[in-house]
């Protein structure tokens, strides 16, 4: 997804058909970033339209840059600093935080990739929409997107330490979810085989 300059300066202009344009353009990919981290449909349109606004509000700065950054990429930004922002300012995700537990409690363990090996994605991403809110922001940010601890803390306003009990957790249960489950034998007995 990479729009024109000139559609971008139309969007500057607030050129309504251009905000259209942009939005049709732009639609699955910031849907596709706020899928990853919200539950529900009304959750992933409410943050899709509240991010696709700051796009719009803040097309002015991004046309500005003297270096420039790939729209998609800024436009990523944009949606995870909303949906983050979203995190720390909504309590009941801040009410499923166990500030007092230790990640020296949980081994960093080594996320099992055999059990993605034959799951398909929307196998994979049904999996990952049944971990807790928390579990789920901290998974997608630190598998998904590659931040580090550190970062996740400082976005979530949570500890290094609760970041990575809370990726622990979420890998767990994944493999949990994602384990197939043995089939069971059958036992036939010798009344039924001699017919």
């Amino acid at each position: 997804m990479q729009p024109t300059e000139e559609l971008l300066q139309r969007c500057c202009k607030d050129d309504r058909r251009a905000h259209l344009e942009l939005y049709r353009m732009s639609f699955s990919f910031i849907f596709s970033v706020c899928r990853r981290y919200h539950h529900n449909k009304d959750d992933v349109e409410a943050a899709l339209n509240a991010v696709f606004f700051k796009v719009i509000v803040g097309m002015r700065s991004y046309l500005k840059k003297d270096k420039k950054v790939p729209f998609d990429l800024w436009v990523r930004r944009i949606a995870l600093n909303h949906i983050t922002d979203e995190y720390r300012k909504n309590k009941k995700y801040r009410d499923l935080l166990d500030q007092s537990v230790s990640a020296d409690q949980f081994a960093e363990t080594v996320f099992d990739n055999s059990d993605f090996s034959v799951a398909d994605e929307d196998t994979v991403l049904r999996a990952i929409d049944k971990l807790p809110a928390m579990g789920k922001a901290v998974f997608n940010l630190h598998i998904v997107e590659g931040f580090k601890h550190e970062e996740i803390a400082a976005l979530l306003d949570i500890s290094p330490n609760t970041s990575k009990v809370h990726l622990h957790r979420a890998k767990k249960q994944l493999q949990e979810i994602l384990r197939p489950t043995p089939k069971k034998n059958l036992i036939v007995s010798n009344d039924e085989t001699n017919g």
